[in-house]
């Protein structure tokens, strides 16, 4: 309960008394929060039981709706209902899906998983072990870890299921490895690329070794499924795809099928263009020889977005991204793609070519929109 306030208190005690009003509202607000989310949990649990998706987009468009129109009735900025709606609804949905990525519809497996040090290879043994498997890794690196390690690869022979997470450069190895110890349970890769391994895994499928090809698009740090894209490259066989595919098939992940080759394809894109796109960003504004402090004072939303991603980019792992255009087919191709794009716009400019220039902006806006509003990935 507030404290009255006397008409002869000092300036310094209203003030006081107001961030203890303040303090106790937000704990009041946090209250509310935790049984809203308690609630989405318990629609969660509905949901799955009745096989209904996790998404609803309609009634997530009436929560939107019914913020901003509250916030019109209480005299305020409609965007603070909509942003604290859009807040509330990752929340709910965070909830829900945690809850059910860890559903697995099948028997328990003793997965091992290879590289279990690093990023991804954490990520992909708490997932197993949040979905009840027996879970030991195998990596050679010093740091310590929360899960049973095994001294040697030889180990491997015990698993019914084994998933590489190495550098790519080092996954033909693993392989080679693997299938001189004739293992006989699935053994699954996750590399970013897969064209530079298609000769040695080719070949050892052909020798009974049952190899996998799966790539999650999204980082270690990712805490949900939904929203997230996970591609099954089908030349493996399909009952060991469906060993691995079926690890996600009651998550909340968007599973994708094709082909090693366009998998590549598109990764080059996704992946290689990408970064390779924002280092150049990030390398012409080293050029530029002006302070990123000196940028940033005058920044506008545009160079905000991008400076905030280019900096994600340039403070990943420097081998991995190395490897990303290294083994990239498509990389000589994107390199002149972006030459070409470059030469294109400066020609317009530096000719005076508003025309020119101003066919090229609708003549990519035509191309972008045509991607839709599907959900990006990492």
């Amino acid at each position: 309960m507030r404290t009255p306030l006397q008409p002869n208190d000092s300036p310094g005690r209203l003030l006081e008394q107001h961030r203890r009003d303040i303090e106790a509202l937000d704990r009041r607000i946090l209250h509310l929060v935790c049984e809203r989310l308690e609630l989405a949990r318990q629609i969660g649990e509905l949901k799955q039981a009745a096989g209904i998706p996790l998404r609803n987009f309609k009634v997530e468009a009436e929560v939107y709706q019914r913020f901003q129109d509250a916030s019109s009735l209480l005299g305020l900025d409609a965007v603070l209902g909509r942003d604290l709606a859009t807040f509330l609804i990752g929340k709910a949905v965070e909830e829900q899906a945690v809850h059910r990525d860890t559903r697995y519809g099948g028997d328990a497996l003793r997965a091992m998983v290879i590289g279990g040090k690093g990023g991804m290879g954490r990520w992909t043994a708490r997932f197993l072990r949040g979905q009840g498997h027996r879970v030991t890794i195998f990596d050679p690196a010093p740091a310590a870890s929360e899960f049973a390690e095994a001294d040697e690869l030889a180990a491997a022979v015990d698993s019914d299921l084994m998933i590489i997470a190495v550098p790519m450069s080092s996954c033909a190895d693993v392989l080679e490895r693997l299938a001189s110890l004739e293992v006989t349970g699935v053994v699954s890769e996750m590399c970013s690329l897969k064209g530079h391994l298609t000769p040695v895994m080719d070949k050892l499928r052909s020798k009974g070794l049952r190899l996998v090809s799966f790539h999650p698009l999204f980082g270690p740090d990712v805490r949900m499924l939904s929203g997230r894209a996970i591609v099954f490259c089908n030349e493996g066989r399909r009952e060991d795809l469906d060993v691995v595919r079926g690890l996600f098939n009651e998550t909340s992940a968007r599973l994708v099928d094709m082909s090693v080759e366009e998998h590549d394809r598109r990764m080059g894109l996704v992946l290689g263009l990408t970064h390779l796109a924002n280092l150049v960003f990030a390398r012409a504004l080293t050029h530029s020889a002006v302070g990123a402090s000196k940028l940033t004072e005058v920044a506008g939303v545009t160079f905000t977005k991008q400076l905030a991603t280019t900096r994600e980019v340039v403070a990943e792992n420097p081998g991995l991204y190395f490897e990303i255009q290294a083994l990239n087919r498509l990389t000589p191709e994107t390199g002149t793609w972006l030459r070409q794009a470059l030469d294109e716009w400066l020609a317009a400019v530096e000719s005076d070519d508003a025309t020119a220039f101003t066919a090229l902006m609708q003549e990519c806006h035509g191309f972008l929109d045509g991607a839709g509003s599907a959900e990006v990935v990492r």
